[in-house]
């Protein structure tokens, strides 16, 4: 049972290893900065839509509406940190940061 326990915590830290790993990856090809000025709307606002992140970042990077979409896709499904909801009203799909990882962002960000 205990040997159990162990188990079962060392996989969640080696998960957690696995995501910081991931998010540092991702956030050492980013050259302008839009990764990280991404990835900080998330820690500081929930529920945000591809169009509200496009409309926050596209005042300071040079960026499309389709690439927002995809780096938040890749975070969303790749990296897992990110959880996707479907707004039925808005007709889209509302990203949150998951609050297990809200931790690990915080560490790469600052890294």
């Amino acid at each position: 049972m205990i040997r159990d326990l162990k188990r079962i915590c060392m996989t969640t830290n080696h998960k957690e290893e696995i995501i910081e790993e991931r998010l540092k990856a991702w956030l050492s090809g980013d050259p302008s900065g839009v990764r990280h000025a991404a990835l900080e709307l998330f820690l500081h606002q929930k529920d945000l839509s591809i169009q509200d992140i496009y409309d926050q970042l596209s005042d300071t990077f040079p960026v499309t509406y389709h690439a927002v979409g995809g780096m938040v896709g890749l975070v969303s499904s790749r990296i897992g940190v990110l959880e996707g909801v479907r707004d039925d009203k808005a007709h889209c799909r509302l990203y949150c940061l998951k609050e297990k990882h809200r931790s690990s962002v915080k560490k790469m960000l600052t890294i």
